[in-house]
């Protein structure tokens, strides 16, 4: 099966005391997600987590949080060339990010929602488990930071 490779992150902020997660809404997929993308060739996973998040979300002051990397593989059905329409073994590498930004900007076509949610709102929006059981790792880890 051919392999197809994407990174991103779950970004946090800390406001009043609380944790919330930047959660995003492609309108291609029709889900809540994390910002991730394609890896491209020779391009290290953090490179390219922080270029896909400052694409889909225009935030480009992060903190990378040492220790935390997980990673997410499923079966999925390529939507771009040269795999497209075939199925695929998909691989996305998630880092932690902590911002104090808040202004998030989205291109309106591939992303057109987003928002700043507690753990249990997210992981409301959130529909794959795989996704949820990677937020509320990166819940745990952030704790500890």
């Amino acid at each position: 099966m051919n392999r197809e490779f994407a990174a991103g992150a779950v970004i946090f902020k800390r406001e009043s005391g609380e944790t919330l997660f930047l959660i995003i809404y492609s309108a291609r997929n029709k889900i809540w997600g994390f910002p991730k993308g394609r890896i491209e060739r020779g391009e290290a996973a953090k490179d390219a987590a922080r270029r896909e998040i400052q694409e889909e979300t225009g935030l480009d002051n992060l903190r990378f949080i040492s220790g935390f990397r997980e990673e997410d593989v499923y079966e999925a059905l390529s939507k771009r060339p040269p795999f497209k329409g075939e199925a695929i073994e998909k691989h996305v590498v998630y880092f932690l990010c902590e911002t104090q930004d808040k202004n998030i900007i989205v291109d309106g076509k591939e992303i057109t929602d987003y928002r700043f949610s507690t753990l249990s709102e997210a992981e409301k929006l959130i529909k794959f488990g795989n996704l949820k059981e990677i937020l509320r790792r990166a819940y745990d880890f952030s704790k500890a930071v």
